[in-house]
Parts: C-alpha cells; sequence; structure tokens
C-alpha cells in the first residue's frame, strides 16, 4: 500500500486503500462518527424548538396574551396590564440575554462522537426502590381502599389529598422518579450498555405511579415531568435520516398545545367537570378557559401580591430558594428565624384573588424576594446557566444529558411557579447529582480506528 507524505505525525494511506481501511475499520467498530454518516441525517438535538432561545420566546408569546384574558370572569381583581406586567417582560428578555451570551461564546463540539452515558446498574436501582417504596408509603390509603381511586373516576371525589397525606422527607423521595427517566433514556439513546429487564419495567412502574399520582392528587405536573425529561433526554442521541420525519419534528410545537389541551380536559373531566357542568355549554368550552386561567391567574397574582404588599424586597431566600424554607427541621428553624411570607400570600388570595388559583407564577415571586435588581440579575444567571446546559446536551456531555431536560421543565413552567426554587426540585437535582457521580463515559461507539 502506497504511503502520502506525513501529515500531523501519521502516514496516510493513499487512494482506494484509505477507502477500503475506512470501511473495514467502521465494520468492526459500528457506525461512523456523528455528522460522518449518510448525507442529509440530522442531530434531533438540532431542533429550533429544544433550544433555550424558543423555549423563552415562546414563553414570552403566552406571557404577552395575558394582554386579552378577561380576568373578571375567574377573580377579583385584575393587576393586568400594569407596570410590574412590563416589568415580567423585562426579566424574561434578561433570561434571553443570559442564554444568548452563552450561546455566542463559542460552538459545541459536535462532531465528536461522544459514547453514551454508562448508568451502573446499583445506582438505577436504588432510585427505583426509593421511588416505588415512597409512593407505597404516601399512598397506603389507596392500597388499603382502591374504592377510593373509583370515587374520583365516578367524580365523586375531585383528589384523596384529605386521605393520603404527605410526609415530609419521605413523598419527597417520589421525585427520584424523575431522575429515574432521565437515567433510563440516557442509556436507552447512548447504549452505553445492555438494559435490564428490570429496568424497563421499572420505567413502566414509574409512570404508572405517577398516572395514578395525577388522578388521586390532582397533580398533572408529576407525569408532565416524567414525560417532558424523558423526550428531551432522549433527543440528545437521536438522528433523523428522513426529510419528512424532520419536517414532521419541526412542527411538533404546533401539536404540542392541542395534546396538553386534550389531556387537560381528561383530566379535568374528572376533577371539577361535574361541578361546572352547569355553567358551560360542553366540557371542551369549559377546559379551555380553565387552562388559559391557571397560567393568566399565576401572573396576575405574582404581580397582585407586589401591588398589595409594602414589605418587599424580603431578601432572604424565601422565594428564591423555597425548597429550603420547606425542608423538614431546616425548614421550621428558618420560618421561624426569618419568618413566613407565604402566609401574607395566603391572605392576598383570600382578599384579592382566588385560593384555587394559587400559583405565583416564576416571575414575580422572585421580585418580591431579591427586589427589581436581584430579579434581573437571577435571571440574567438562570438564562446563562441553562445556555450552557443547553450546549453541553447537544455535546452528549454528563452534565448537560442529566440536567437540561429539567431545564426545559423548568421554562416550560416558568408562567405557572418557578421549578428550580420548588421543593419538588431538590430531590430531583440530589439524585441527578448522584448519577452524575456514579455514571461513567465509554468509549465513542461512533469511533473508527485510525489508519
Amino acid at each position: 500500500m502506497s504511503v502520502r507524505p506525513i501529515q500531523h505525525g501519521l502516514p496516510q494511506p493513499d487512494g482506494g486503500a484509505w477507502i477500503h481501511a475506512r470501511m473495514a475499520a467502521t465494520r468492526l467498530a459500528g457506525p461512523l462518527p456523528w455528522g460522518e454518516t449518510q448525507a442529509g441525517a440530522r442531530d434531533a438535538s438540532r431542533l429550533w424548538w429544544l433550544h433555550p432561545l424558543s423555549c423563552i420566546a415562546g414563553v414570552a408569546l403566552v406571557y404577552a396574551l395575558f394582554m386579552g384574558f378577561d380576568f373578571e370572569r375567574v377573580v377579583p381583581r385584575a393587576y393586568i396590564p400594569s407596570a410590574m406586567y412590563a416589568w415580567g417582560g423585562v426579566l424574561l428578555l434578561a433570561m434571553a440575554i443570559g442564554a444568548a451570551v452563552i450561546a455566542a461564546g463559542r460552538s459545541p463540539a459536535l462532531l465528536r462522537g461522544d459514547g453514551g452515558l454508562d448508568v451502573p446498574a446499583w445506582a438505577m436501582g436504588l432510585l427505583l426502590v426509593t421511588t416505588v417504596f415512597a409512593y407505597l408509603l404516601w399512598f397506603q390509603p389507596l392500597i388499603a381502599n382502591p374504592q377510593l381511586l373509583l370515587d374520583i373516576l365516578r367524580g365523586e371525589r375531585s383528589n384523596l389529598r384529605n386521605v393520603a397525606v404527605t410526609m415530609p422527607g419521605v413523598t419527597t423521595m417520589t421525585q427520584f422518579g424523575v431522575a429515574y427517566v432521565i437515567a433510563h433514556a440516557a442509556l436507552r439513546g447512548g447504549q452505553a450498555r445492555p438494559i435490564a429487564a428490570w429496568e424497563h419495567l421499572g420505567l413502566a412502574a414509574v409512570l404508572m405511579l405517577a398516572i395514578v399520582r395525577s388522578l388521586a392528587w390532582s397533580e398533572r405536573l408529576a407525569v408532565i415531568e416524567l414525560v417532558v425529561c424523558y423526550l428531551v433526554t432522549s433527543l440528545a442521541f437521536v438522528r433523523v435520516r428522513r426529510a419528512g420525519v424532520w419536517r414532521a419534528a419541526t412542527v411538533v410545537p404546533m401539536v404540542a398545545p392541542v395534546a396538553l389541551y386534550v389531556m387537560f380536559t381528561t383530566t379535568e373531566y374528572f376533577r371539577s367537570w361535574d361541578f361546572y357542568r352547569d355553567q358551560y355549554a360542553s366540557i371542551w368550552s369549559f377546559s379551555f378557559e380553565r387552562l388559559i386561567a391557571y397560567y393568566a391567574t399565576a401572573s396576575n397574582n405574582g404581580i397582585g401580591q407586589l401591588a398589595e404588599s409594602r414589605q418587599w424586597p424580603l431578601l432572604n431566600g424565601r422565594y428564591a430558594i423555597e425548597w429550603l424554607y420547606l425542608m423538614p427541621v431546616v425548614g421550621d428553624e428558618l420560618r421561624a428565624v426569618v419568618g413566613d411570607a407565604k402566609t401574607q400570600y395566603m391572605q392576598f388570595l383570600e382578599q384579592f384573588a382566588r385560593p384555587e388559583f394559587n400559583n405565583p407564577s416564576g416571575l414575580f415571586p422572585i421580585v418580591y424576594d431579591l427586589g427589581y435588581v436581584g430579579s434581573m440579575l437571577y435571571f440574567l444567571g438562570i438564562g446563562a446557566l441553562i445556555g450552557r446546559l443547553h450546549m453541553a446536551w447537544r455535546c452528549r456531555e454528563t452534565g448537560g444529558v442529566l440536567f437540561y431536560p429539567v431545564a426545559v421543565l423548568f421554562l416550560v413552567e416558568l408562567l405557572r411557579f418557578n421549578y428550580f426554587s420548588s421543593s419538588r426540585f431538590f430531590p430531583v437535582a440530589l439524585a441527578l447529582a448522584v448519577l452524575w457521580m456514579a455514571a461513567r463515559r465509554t468509549a465513542p461507539r461512533w469511533g473508527v480506528a485510525a489508519p
């Protein structure tokens, strides 16, 4: 075999010999690196709606639509439009700037062909056992009396919150299920190791328990968390080779709201339709108004709390790190020392809003806590963090694969509440940190031996 002049310290094979060597290496090592496969194949991670700037733009569009919502049909007092409503738009812009600055800093190495994320079986087992154990303890009354769930399906009960009460420190572990589905999706997408049958059954069990939770506890977010995180994690490893499939994937944001509307209508049929059926022509009109109300009233509540109070900014982290204030023992001590601003918020809901729609949005509690300058810096930093996680996710770096799905969930729910500061985020972050330390990077599956 003839050899060309040495380049970069390695002899380079010539002509057809190079092609044959390349093909032989491919047969031995598997597919070629990303970017070196068939022409036209694209990374699903390049889909425009998975970019944080696109997500923030979508959030801003929905936020702008609140201007046309008829608040008088839902709450006693409307605070939109107002100067503080405009400040919410400024915070969204600050978050977009933070993400854009990070994205412009450097281009992620998308073609380097990282290997899969190898999560040890013991870590998967630990997450699964603790998740199922916490659910079993939580829903003991439901297990002892399955008739309670049938009462919900028949419309005789709206939920079981007064029966299956939460247990601080125990029911929190149900959130480990979010980390489990992320790890499962990473294993399946990266194919770092074979997935055992019990791990597949564990995924089904976690999803089924979340569905029961959404019905019994009126907590749709329990299912949304799993679906969003599994989908985003999986898409880090997907390549689309058909043009038609790619075109269909680009219009997913047009279909997603419809799917959300159908799911919301289904759950509202069991949850509250019996109480409102005499006030609406159909369940579809009722559920549409109620779905919009959940998001619109959240911003209205957050702005209203600021408008009706003179006690802000708190500058104590009560809303920015709310999870800390809700921890057993530690949270009790903190609330005893600095007081609990949630008491004032509940009073606001009783007097000026509607306790049924109790979300304060994810924007304005941060203003209440940190003030104007602090809230702008907070969302600027959050935008930068999400931008960095997105870049790491596209490169299939461990931190990005594990944490960017949760960042997308934060953006999806931002107009209702702040996922990063909530008590349900802390156990997810803790479990993901354990996975990060336990996971091993494998050799690139797409690599080819040097000629």
